[in-house]
């Protein structure tokens, strides 16, 4: 049912091949745990993953790609955009000024829809807004399991590892439209 399917950002997906042991494995039990289930993940949080994909070494992205590719095929993903109602509650919600457009409309989005979101950013896991739809990976399955196939994929794809300095060139509030010319 789309109404029980929780939103993911893009920290989650590319969370399954974080250098960090823990947001690996959370990443991991809510993918494995929601394999058969449906998600929601929106185009902006989906385009963000490629960005920085996108800027890995040729290999890296090779030994990733087909693990993603499945992953997106397979699992029951709900790709969507924002409606206006989101896009108003991101500018006008007090407590959501102050984050990054993509956060903002991201909250917007699990506001409006009563969704549970599944984040790993503190910024967003810190609204009070929020505190009542936040997905607890603490209640996720940790033997869940890929099916085999998939997991082979995912084992290949771990040549690439996600950092924190992955995001520093997505980052959308110093960006200026020249920087960007159509």
């Amino acid at each position: 049912m789309i109404e029980d399917a929780p939103f993911i950002d893009a920290g989650v997906f590319l969370g399954m091949h974080h250098e960090d042991d823990r947001i690996r494995k959370r990443s991991l039990a809510f993918f494995r745990s929601h394999f058969a289930r449906q998600v929601r993940m929106n185009f902006e949080q989906i385009g963000i993953c490629d960005a920085i994909v996108w800027r890995q070494s040729r290999q890296a992205q090779d030994l990733y790609y087909p693990f993603m590719d499945r992953l997106h095929s397979e699992m029951r993903i709900l790709r969507e955009g924002y409606a206006f109602r989101e896009i108003n509650l991101a500018l006008d919600r007090r407590e959501l000024r102050g984050l990054r457009p993509e956060q903002a409309l991201l909250a917007g989005q699990a506001l409006h829809r009563e969704g549970v979101l599944f984040t790993h950013d503190p910024a967003l896991r810190g609204l009070a807004c929020l505190r009542s739809r936040l997905g607890n990976f603490d209640a996720l399955d940790p033997r869940a399991a890929f099916p085999p196939d998939l997991q082979a994929l995912y084992e290949s794809s771990r040549s690439f590892i996600h950092t924190a300095e992955d995001w520093d060139h997505v980052e959308t509030r110093h960006l200026h439209p020249l920087d960007h010319p159509a």
